[in-house]
């Protein structure tokens, strides 16, 4: 401000006024300036310096503060007689009583101020009229008196020309006209950047991120977002901003980060006086609470959310809370008359204000509730209320789906299979659209939601018709989608690389320091920041791949073995495909096959990690008795041609896809792949035979594992190839060398990740390499070998979307991935990867190299991911 002050008028009063103009740009001088001019004689200046005080005040997000310094000024205005100076603090103060949410207030002294005001003011005053009509959902009015005020303003009273743009921008987003509300919010930006208030029009960029989030595009909302901050969005004065960054969180499936934010700015909010703003979190605390099935909090908050809506006269933003707090109780259980009514109320006066997805999402609950209560009629006239959606050019592509979904529900009660599955169909193809725009992996899995739910319906009327080629066909089209959309390129972004090697840093300070607790924090702290970082890479996915037909399938098969699992209302069902038969089989409580699988992994560990001598045997009987029933309930339908020798290839569903295949008796020596999807195992076959045969070999050892610096060596002794050792073994040279490689081994302490599974990771000599990092190649080597402990399992989420190191592989182009789901001695993976690495020099293929393997050092922790098969 050193340039500013130089050139503001000498005389006492034009220097106040020059800073009360330029107070909003420079709150901080302003405010030590108005604590000087508050020791002055003069009345006029005391205003003054309150008015200079209250605008800064309202710039730092001190609302209780601004609101003192304002009522103060229009007194000391008062009594100086000073009655357009009064005018002007009065409209000020106006101003602020919006931001603490007191409208009757607003009003008040909006019309006390206006008599006041000089003619060129007059364009303020319908500036905040205009504001004040947004406030109260009067939408139209609000456009109409902001495009009153920008005649009125002067071009040069930049701030307020803003204001009003900005206002008639939010109004527009709130009326739902997405792409004025965009062009007046951009219009915003620039003028408030051209009056040197970098942080209003960081604001505006900012709501310009809420504009893309209402239209479905989270990628770009959560750029615009984190741009915002970036041009000096100073979230602690704006902790709304937090709110809005964390629904866009909360839709990406981080709902649990999402509400813990949401909370820090609810007390923000407080502490900052602007109780106006607590009902928007408010309800967005109830939609993250809704999104993890958390009803009573999602009750508590969305009825707390309506109340303060109604005492604001916000009747559509009430309309919305009412709504989510009616669709949390239907889920609850209360599906009375009484609340079936109120809910269809609920979502009429939703409508009625232009939340047409809220309503659609509160109407097809109520349907579900009266159907299951045999109130048949009302659930039709439910669903045909939504249906209308499907056809909405400028709906969100979700919203667009929620219609589908609606016409399928229709087809289902009509029993109209055929429309049934047209309808899913259009239904998956609007969310793939969506997809379509996700480079982040994280973001097209988390998307998935609203696909599982078509995906289920199309399935479980697949299943009614008893048609296996029609159940594989629909199961194939539900699942794995995250992984069927390949990035176009490896996400790039600069800042996200940073993160990762201040996050390794981080980790291996904890190592080296005594108390590692303020170590571990920032550790936690650097997390959070690579998992954001990595939601903003742009780009676009590759194709959706056309559903495999049969004919490919079986081609591909030869004389193996696909057993597809599927679930379906708590029900195992599989399909099976030898010597070009398709079958369907029923293979009872998907409840029972979790417990013994689990119970499986929980014996196979034990026995890993030691157990005294005298318990080994019932360890070894328990471990055998699961995995006998295991097999007599998932593999009975194949054990016939399994018996005869042949391969198997096997799409498990849900908590079986870390299922150990090798420990159950049929599969002991026999060629097993697990595969994602029959697409995906189709996907790999291809990319297993796109590459040069002859390619590298890269052998890699981490630290502090006694066996695998010996463990790579004599593999790199036997084949040839890069080896990285000790200090060479860091992420970036592994990452170069190992991208297009043909085999890759990484003999290195490994960790999985359930609540973060892009952040399971590999010890190398400068710390962990992420699955982070892995999704940065630029092609994934054709066969990687994990010698680490449980990297080889997943996190699954609805529609069998996989996260994890060997699933991010097999994105980037990873034909083959072997891997341990279960932990497995290190006295025995080295013996089994010598074996291993044998018969794969000898042209044996990866899953039958592994069967022999396994099977030859009494091992079974280890699976074949991805393709597995002969080039």
């Amino acid at each position: 401000m050193s340039a500013g002050t130089a050139v503001a008028p000498p005389d006492p009063i034009g220097s106040a006024l020059w800073w009360r103009d330029h107070a909003s740009s420079a709150p901080d001088a302003a405010m030590r300036k108005a604590g000087e001019l508050l020791s002055s004689p003069d009345g006029e200046l005391r205003a003054l310096a309150r008015h200079i005080a209250a605008l800064a005040a309202v710039e730092q997000g001190r609302v209780r503060q601004a609101h003192r310094h304002a009522r103060l000024g229009l007194a000391a205005a008062r009594r100086a007689e000073r009655w357009q100076l009064a005018g002007q603090v009065q409209l000020t103060l106006a101003w602020i009583e919006l931001e603490r949410g007191g409208v009757d207030a607003s009003w008040a002294n909006l019309r006390a101020a206006e008599p006041l005001l000089p003619g060129g003011e007059q364009g303020r005053a319908a500036c905040l009229r205009g504001l004040l009509h947004c406030r109260s959902d009067q939408h139209r009015e609000a456009r109409a008196e902001l495009t009153r005020a920008l005649d009125l303003l002067r071009p040069d009273d930049r701030r307020w020309v803003a204001n009003a743009l900005m206002g008639r921008g939010l109004a527009n987003l709130d009326a739902h006209r997405l792409a004025a509300a965009e062009a007046d919010l951009s219009a915003a930006e620039r003028v408030f950047a051209a009056a040197g208030q970098t942080a209003r029009a960081a604001g505006c960029r900012h709501n310009r991120g809420f504009v893309a989030y209402r239209a479905g595009d989270l990628p770009r909302a959560l750029r615009l977002y984190e741009e915002a901050v970036t041009a000096g969005l100073d979230v602690r004065s704006s902790p709304e901003a937090l709110v809005d960054r964390a629904e866009a969180l909360a839709a990406a499936g981080l709902a649990t980060e999402a509400r813990v934010v949401m909370e820090q700015a609810a007390d923000r909010l407080a502490v900052c006086g602007r109780a106006g703003r607590l009902a928007d979190t408010r309800l967005a605390l109830a939609g993250c609470a809704l999104r993890v099935d958390d009803l009573p909090a999602a009750v508590q908050a969305a009825d707390s959310a309506r109340r303060l809506f109604r005492a604001q006269r916000r009747p559509a933003w009430a309309a919305l809370a009412t709504a989510v707090l009616w669709q949390a109780k239907l889920r609850s259980g209360q599906c009375s008359r009484y609340s079936l009514a109120a809910a269809r109320r609920a979502a009429a006066a939703c409508a009625d204000h232009g939340w047409t997805g809220a309503a659609a999402e509160l109407r097809l609950t109520a349907s579900g509730c009266a159907a299951r209560a045999g109130m048949r009629a009302m659930s039709r006239k439910l669903l045909a209320q939504c249906v209308p959606l499907r056809d909405a050019a400028v709906a969100a592509p979700q919203h667009r789906a929620l219609g589908w979904l609606a016409e399928a529900l229709l087809a289902e009660q009509d029993g109209d299979q055929e429309r049934l599955f047209a309808a899913c169909r259009d239904g998956l193809r609007a969310v793939d659209g969506q997809v379509s725009e996700m480079a982040a992996f994280e973001l097209r899995a988390h998307t998935a939601g609203l696909a599982a739910e078509l995906g289920d319906l199309a399935v479980g009327a697949a299943l009614r018709s008893g048609d296996p080629e029609l159940v594989l066909r629909w199961t194939e089209r539900s699942r794995a989608g995250a992984l069927h959309r390949r990035a176009l390129r490896p996400p790039v972004d600069a800042r996200l690389d940073s993160a990762l090697v201040r996050l390794r840093a981080a980790v291996q300070e904890t190592r080296r320091v005594r108390d590692p607790k303020r170590a571990l924090r920032r550790v936690a702290a650097l997390e959070e920041q690579v998992r954001h970082r990595a939601l903003l890479v742009e780009g676009r996915t590759r194709e959706l791949p056309a559903p495999c037909g049969l004919g490919e399938v079986t081609a591909e098969l030869g004389d193996s073995v696909l057993l597809s699992l599927c679930a379906h209302r708590g029900r195992l069902f599989a399909v099976s495909v030898v010597d070009e038969v398709v079958r369907l089989h029923v293979l009872g409580p998907e409840s029972s096959a979790h417990a013994q699988a689990a119970r499986l992994r929980h014996l196979l560990a034990r026995q890993a990690t030691g157990t005294a001598p005298s318990a080994t045997p019932t360890f070894e009987r328990g471990a055998r008795r699961a995995a006998e029933e295991l097999q007599a309930q998932l593999l009975e339908p194949v054990l016939p041609a399994l018996e005869r020798g042949r391969p198997l290839v096997v799409v498990p569903t849900g908590r079986l896809h870390v299922l150990p295949w090798a420990a159950l008796p049929a599969c002991r020596g026999r060629s097993v792949t697990v595969a994602p999807s029959v697409r995906c195992w189709l996907r790999a076959a291809l990319d297993a035979r796109a590459v040069d045969p002859a390619g590298s070999s890269v052998w890699i050892a981490g630290p502090g594992l006694d066996h695998a610096e010996r463990e790579v060596r004599a593999l790199h002794a036997a084949a040839g190839g890069r080896l990285l050792l000790g200090a060479d073994a860091t992420t970036e040279r592994a990452l170069s060398t190992v991208d297009g490689a043909e085999v890759v081994h990484f003999a290195a302490h490994g960790r999985f990740r359930d609540d973060q599974p892009l952040l399971s990771c590999l010890d190398l000599a400068d710390g962990p390499l992420y699955a982070y990092d892995l999704d940065r190649l630029h092609r994934g080597p054709t066969t990687v070998v994990l010698s680490a402990c449980d990297v080889g399992r997943s996190a699954v989420s609805r529609g069998d979307q996989l996260s994890g190191l060997a699933t991010t592989l097999l994105g980037r182009g990873t034909a083959t991935v072997i891997a341990s789901v279960v932990p497995v001695p290190d006295e025995r993976t080295a013996e089994v990867m010598t074996s291993l690495h044998a018969a794969l020099r000898a042209g044996t293929a990866p899953a039958e190299a592994l069967a022999r393997a396994q099977a030859e050092h009494g091992e079974s922790g280890f699976v074949c991911l991805g393709y597995g098969g002969a080039r």
